[in-house]
């Protein structure tokens, strides 16, 4: 081609724009929408090439290139870093998809080969955030300094790649401020597997579409293996013998956010256009609900003195207690017992119910507790009534007494529809934790992470969003012991939550698991939560806005896909799929049941968005996978039990799950397939 010639190849669809231009041996490309570039640079250094170990981002240029148009695309055809190149383009779903295939043409193999793209963000673009989702929200503002936790933009070389089968919607998101909404880029592989995706920020931000390397924290060949946690991991790197092609398959998509900062609401809502999810269906709601039951009557638990309770764990080498609330849930498992109870017409399962709550509200106060505020475990071993424990101090959790809080609330509703008396001092006991609530709060008016068992003093250090369930708590007791100023004290503390975390999130929710200090999914599911409860009492629309952002948020943790797992692996073995399961938060990199599935089915008929409806109605058959149907399977003796965490990556073992069964794992899958078997008569079908 004439060094002093020019052309342009320009293609539209949807609004969005591709635009390459060679001028001499140089390729220009541009991608926009219209009235704005979105990636603009020359396209030689956006193709990576490095070989040998450990991997390095490096652009050797694009040489020779050929452009030319295709059937119904473009395509990019050229030589980089010593290896065949070639790149076609095609817009499909509202996206441009990006195929690129590179060769090796010589007569040795060429080793330790590492390729990709990368594609630089505007330099408008310098503060961009990026979210790899279950791994980075906004640079993960909230988590512990003192913790190894993932971060871009630091170490050596600035970058975070991970494996994509650690992503639940395999890409990766950046937004940036330009305009008055803002603008979005995601950057999504279509066919997720043995790839990894990530960002590196240096002079620039851009996003990366890789052949398998990983980095942590800007160390290549690194990954997070657990809580704080890294280990080696070389791998990744590809051979390819003389001939050998590899193909790299992606999508991008680009726009403006309706709102500031709400840009990963189109990444999980593209992405579920691109994956089309299937989960597993193993088991009926029925089934569901008979196995789930069965281990509920293995944790019931009575004795001399009134003790009666659910024991948080069922196995040997467990300390025998009760907790209350978070990972025991002893209250929701006592609702079950009583909801089963009124359906089946077993009174003794309501009696159960009964003497549980009575055991907590008789003893959880005593001992110099602060008025209103209750201890959230009990001690079989001793018979001693203990709180969590901080710096060598006990304290009560406000996740697990607002979760206890609300539970209590839930069981007076349940017993009062069905005309039974509830007792004078459970409805008590209720209004004095939610006045202990509101009377302790932080100067910025929001509730600590927990009080001081010793004398109800807030716990200084900040907390997050761990606060919310007590928000919850505030909520649920408007069916109960409704009066107006405790539904006002609600909607104030969840305006500040809202301000705090869910206006632009740029500082996502954190600090609601409680064996971890970051961003993560919990604390997300409380504020639905409460959003949705607000909604259902006043029907105000912007509580519809801010439950449809933090479902979508909440969405960014759920696998459209599932990965594949290592040859001999029992998840690859029992034909797991992880589909519909949620991840935990960006220290715990493993899938768990906590999800608010039955809230989310029903604010998607109260919103009419049948998409939320569906997406729940996935996530609560796919998690009737891992349920033990038969002595021995899943590793468990005792049908109905579960394990708390499966791992679809390379957090803890890939492809394994683990036999550790906190009663939650019972608590909340049954108590949301009782509710969601209860409504399939009056559900309208989508």
């Amino acid at each position: 081609m004439d060094a002093t010639a020019v052309r342009t190849f320009r293609m539209e669809s949807a609004g969005m724009v591709l635009e390459l231009t060679q001028h001499g041996d140089g390729v220009r490309l541009r991608l926009g929408s219209g009235d704005a570039w979105y990636v603009a640079g020359k396209l030689g250094e956006m193709l990576t090439v490095s070989f040998g170990r450990p991997w390095r981002l490096a652009f050797p240029g694009l040489r020779g290139p050929e452009m030319r148009r295709t059937d119904d695309g473009l395509a990019v055809r050229g030589s980089v870093g010593g290896l065949e190149t070639e790149l076609v383009f095609a817009f499909g779903d509202e996206t441009l998809r990006t195929e690129v295939t590179w060769r090796n043409p010589s007569a040795r193999r060429r080793a330790d080969l590492a390729v990709g793209l990368a594609f630089p963000l505007p330099d408008q673009a310098s503060a961009a955030s990026v979210t790899l989702p279950q791994v980075l929200y906004r640079g993960n503002p909230s988590a512990d300094p003192d913790r190894t936790v993932p971060r871009l933009g630091v170490g050596p070389h600035g970058g975070l790649v991970v494996e994509e089968h650690r992503l639940p919607v395999p890409c990766a998101h950046a937004e940036w401020a330009e305009g008055p909404d803002g603008r979005f880029l995601t950057l999504y592989s279509l066919a997720p597997g043995d790839g990894s995706l990530g960002a590196v920020t240096r002079d620039r931000t851009a996003l990366l579409a890789l052949s398998g390397p990983v980095m942590f924290n800007g160390e290549p060949d690194v990954a997070y293996t657990h809580k704080s946690t890294t280990a080696p991991h070389p791998e990744g790197y590809r051979d390819l013998a003389p001939g050998q092609e590899l193909t790299l398959r992606h999508a991008l998509h680009w726009g403006r956010p309706d709102r500031p900062g709400h840009g990963f609401r189109a990444l999980v809502h593209q992405g579920l256009r691109l994956y089309r999810p299937a989960p597993a269906r193993p088991l009926t709601l029925d089934e569901i609900v008979e196995l789930k039951t069965a281990a509920l009557d293995r944790r019931w638990y009575e004795a001399d003195g009134g003790v009666a309770g659910y024991l948080k764990f069922f196995g040997p080498d467990r300390e025998p207690g009760f907790m209350y609330g978070w990972t025991g849930q002893c209250l929701r498992l006592a609702w079950c017992d009583a909801r089963l109870g009124l359906e089946r017409g077993e009174e003794w399962r309501v009696e159960r119910c009964r003497r549980a709550v009575d055991f907590y509200l008789d003893g959880s106060a005593t001992g110099g507790t602060p008025p209103g505020l209750r201890a959230s475990f009990y001690r079989l071993a001793d018979g001693q009534w203990t709180g969590f424990t901080r710096n060598g101090r006990p304290f009560v959790s406000a996740r697990a007494f607002g979760d206890t809080l609300g539970d209590l609330a839930d069981v007076v509703a349940l017993l009062r529809e069905h005309g039974r008396d509830v007792p004078e001092r459970w409805t008590a006991a209720l209004a004095e934790g939610l006045d202990a609530v509101t009377r302790a709060l932080l100067p910025d008016g929001l509730v600590p992470l927990g009080w001081a068992l010793d004398d109800g003093a807030p716990l200084s250090r900040p907390p997050g969003a761990a606060g919310l369930p007590c928000v919850l708590a505030l909520l649920k007791a408007q069916r109960v012991v409704p009066a107006a100023e405790t539904l006002d004290a609600a909607v104030r503390l969840l305006e500040h939550y809202q301000r705090a975390h869910a206006d632009d999130f740029a500082t996502p929710f954190s600090h609601a698991t409680l064996d971890a200090a970051c961003e993560d999914k919990e604390a997300g599911m409380y504020f639905f939560l409460c959003a949705y409860e607000v909604l259902r009492l006043t029907g105000e629309r912007r509580y519809r806005e801010w439950a449809e952002a933090t479902a979508d948020w909440l969405l960014t943790w759920v696998y459209q896909w599932s990965p594949r797992y290592p040859p001999g692996a029992p998840l690859r073995d029992r034909g797991f799929s992880a589909v519909g399961w949620p991840g935990v938060s960006v220290q715990n990199h493993h899938l768990d049941v906590f999800f608010p599935v039955y809230e989310l089915a029903r604010f998607g008929d109260l919103a009419e968005r049948p998409e939320y409806t569906r997406l729940a109605d996935a996530t609560i058959h796919a998690l009737g996978q891992g349920v033990c149907t038969r002595p021995g399977e899943w590793d468990f003796e005792s049908p109905g039990e579960q394990g708390e965490g499966f791992y679809p990556t390379n957090w803890q073992v890939r492809g394994t799950s683990n036999t550790w069964n906190p009663s939650w794992v019972v608590a909340e899958v049954l108590a949301h397939a009782l509710r969601l078997r209860a409504d399939r008569p009056a559900r309208r079908p989508h």
